[in-house]
């Protein structure tokens, strides 16, 4: 019996001392992959058997690794950067990639490597981490696309901190399986499209920055539901376009919000004014207009710091002034003012910056140290304690038998669920109307048919979003591919006006706009169907064309297509038709390196030139037309140019380099000043600078230049920009 007890023991310790033997193992191999030219892994050796006692590394009183956080100080500039680290030591970081051993520490609950020189991918393995509480990796060279990264594991995260590095893409859906998220920061990354409506769903969010991304639409109703515990928005220096979302009044325990350098139109929506905690209110850089009155800030009885420079406000200053009595730093400037106060007193822009980080500093770092001491705190006793073979035993077969439970209890609640599904009848549905059809594509199209082939417009089969509402890729029949764009209930006017808008899009043809199949127009619901072009759009292209041939051949056949394309709109359409939102995602490719235009003539038909409402997308848009509103074919020409300057260069319209210049600095001043000092050759990326050839690109800068000049008098037309292209073809 004794001997039996003996063997059944070490049948149940022989696990534990493997897994403690295979995590040692594993960290060694990670130490491995960094280059640690510091010594800060110096503890991390053969001589320390004891890997729960290595810098930088904790265990739970499993003797299992349940935290991993080294700090580094690796050197950044953006001035977004919300949370940062005070560190003597400039050069202690670590560098080299992160290992997919990372996978091997099972319960690990921290892992923080923030402010290194990590470079690569973020590996797969990190994603199946199904105990992480805190993945931070902030300030590194991260590089990788956000909506491929499966968050589904991660359904105990609580912060997501991945800030400045060099992700990009779009939100993925697995991220809303993250129900747990108090922290979240995207900041200081490419980031693109919507931000998504699951957002909401993040209802013990207390941090959330998104700012310095190309982030370029907000749903209405986004802040409705879920923000009651949000005290940090930053959405800052993005393309966020239409109306502040009034939902933002929702969010009661707001103490900043910063929603400064967008795109945002029309008036401050007195709901913001209900605010009562609200300390930090900073929304300069965008297309507010309207009056500014003390009862738009109402109840913000703490604010602070008020930044509403670089609008097209007006204002009672002296009433605002009276109603804000804990001001301590006030910018309206660039407005249209009237006042009887001496506003240059109280405009101090860069004590208002030095101030907003200094709240945001204090009250993020705070946020973060407490959730970070909170999770995953180490047992004290478990470095130098030897547990006993009886507890070590007892403590195994109870997590044996809690394990095996637990598993029949998920695996019955799954067959349980999946039976309860396999009776819906999910092909019940009430519409049964046809989709109205311009071209045939030999399938009988109906509203029934595009919501089954769409799953019900899931996420999964979403190819992109845009101002006027997200596209979903459909198969209508076996190798019969297509695209549905649904819009967005806030864009369209009504069923009727839509009608006979659309009508006239049906009938345009050529060769280098995309086919509009048909569409479906109701109270509740409206969208376009299109043939599917399976090369992405160019904003993709861009950004990936470094793993790609792309030389002067492609680069000018593109810029012909989409040239071509819009001098056809402006010129032989009666009456002639506007874009208004020219940029790479409007830009789709096909599979031999053709361009297409997309979301033409959703804007507006134009017939008189005038706009009440700003559209497009900020970097983009033409100076006059920010300013004024007003609106012509010289417009679409302004944001040509800025997208062939982004296809020869390796700068976006906004790039984060240009933040170091003074306000308003774009790739279009970017360009013309190389241009200027002789330094064309400069602004080619690297692949077109190797291959030549230089006379045809610099003919070629001239074109995107003379496109983006301030006098609209002095652009050409896009039938003119078609005929200089012709003349340097390859």
């Amino acid at each position: 019996m004794a001997m039996l007890s003996l063997s059944i023991l070490l049948l149940i310790l022989a696990p534990i001392s493997g897994q403690f033997s295979d995590e040692r193992t594993a960290l060694f191999q990670l130490r491995n992959s960094f280059s640690d030219t510091n010594g800060i892994l110096e503890t991390w050796n053969e001589a320390n058997s004891n890997h729960c006692s290595w810098s930088g590394v904790s265990c739970n009183s499993n003797l299992r690794v349940s935290r991993i956080q080294i700090k580094g100080n690796f050197p950044k500039s953006e001035p977004q950067l919300l949370v940062r680290a005070n560190f003597s030591d400039p050069c202690r970081t670590l560098r080299g990639n992160l290992s997919g051993v990372i996978g091997k520490l099972k319960e690990i609950r921290v892992l923080s490597l923030p402010h290194n020189g990590l470079v690569g991918e973020i590996p797969v393995e990190v994603w199946g981490l199904g105990n992480l509480e805190v993945l931070n990796l902030e300030g590194n060279d991260f590089y990788g696309d956000f909506s491929r990264y499966n968050f589904t594991c991660l359904r105990s995260l609580r912060i997501l901190n991945l800030g400045f590095n060099r992700i990009f893409g779009r939100f993925p859906s697995s991220i809303r399986q993250c129900r747990r998220l108090e922290v979240l920061n995207i900041a200081g990354n490419a980031i693109a499209g919507d931000i998504p409506g699951y957002f909401c769903g993040f209802c013990r969010l207390v941090v959330a920055n998104l700012s310095s991304n190309r982030l370029i639409g907000t749903d209405s109703s986004l802040f409705r539901h879920g923000c009651k515990r949000l005290e940090h928005l930053d959405l800052s220096y993005n393309s966020l376009a239409g109306e502040i979302p009034r939902s933002l009044g929702q969010c009661r325990r707001l103490r900043t919000l910063r929603l400064s350098s967008n795109a945002f139109c029309g008036v401050i929506p007195y709901d913001i004014g209900r605010l009562r905690r609200l300390e930090v209110l900073d929304i300069s850089r965008n297309m507010l207009r309207g009056h500014l009155s003390p009862a738009n800030l109402g109840e913000c009885k703490s604010l602070r710091v008020l930044n509403l420079a670089r609008n097209f406000l007006t204002a009672d200053v002296d009433g605002v002034l009276g109603q804000c009595k804990n001001l301590r730093y006030l910018n309206l400037s660039s407005n249209r003012l009237s006042t009887t106060l001496d506003i240059s007193k109280n405009t101090v822009s860069g004590e208002i910056a030095s101030f907003i980080t200094d709240i945001c500093n204090r009250s993020l770092s705070v946020q973060l140290i407490r959730l970070q001491r909170k999770i995953g705190e180490p047992d004290r006793g478990s470095r130098n304690r030897q547990l006993s073979i009886r507890a070590v035993a007892s403590i195994v077969s109870v997590s044996a038998v809690a394990a095996i439970l637990v598993t029949l209890l998920v695996l019955f609640c799954c067959i349980k669920r999946r039976r309860i599904e396999s009776r819906i009848d999910v092909s019940a549905s009430p519409y049964t109307e046809k989709v109205t059809v311009f071209n045939d594509i030999g399938v009988p199209l109906t509203y029934e048919t595009i919501v089954e082939v769409t799953e019900n417009f899931s996420r999964r089969n979403c190819i992109g979003s845009g101002g006027f509402g997200s596209t979903y890729r459909a198969e209508a029949a076996p190798g019969n591919t297509i695209a549905v764009k649904r819009l967005t209930g806030e864009r369209h006017q009504g069923a009727v006006q839509f009608r006979a808008e659309i009508a006239t899009l049906g009938r345009i043809r050529h060769p280098n706009l995309i086919t509009l199949i048909g569409y479906y127009a109701s109270d509740a619901e409206m969208f376009l169907v299109y043939n599917y072009l399976p090369g992405g759009n160019l904003d993709r292209f861009i950004g990936e064309r470094e793993r790609r041939m792309f030389d002067y051949r492609k680069l000018h056949k593109i810029a012909v297509d989409v040239a071509s394309a819009l001098a056809y709109l402006h010129e032989e359409c009666r009456p002639g038709i506007l874009h208004r939102d020219i940029k790479p995602s409007n830009i789709l490719l096909d599979n031999d390196g053709n361009a297409y235009l997309s979301d033409f003539g959703l804007s507006k038909i134009v017939t008189d030139g005038n706009s009440t409402c700003i559209a497009g997308t900020y970097g983009y848009i033409a100076p006059e037309y920010a300013l004024t509103g007003r609106v012509s074919d010289k417009t679409d020409v302004y944001s040509y140019g800025v997208v062939l300057l982004e296809l020869m260069s390796d700068k976006r319209a906004l790039d984060p380099s240009f933040h170091s210049h003074e306000d308003g600095f774009n790739i279009v001043s970017w360009a013309r000043m190389l241009r200027d000092e002789d330094r064309a050759e400069d602004v080619f990326a690297a692949c077109l600078r190797e291959l030549g050839p230089r006379d045809s690109l610099v003919k070629m800068l001239h074109i995107a230049v003379l496109c983006t000049v301030e006098s609209v008098d002095s652009r050409p037309t896009m039938k003119e920009v078609v005929e200089k292209l012709q003349q340097i073809q390859p």
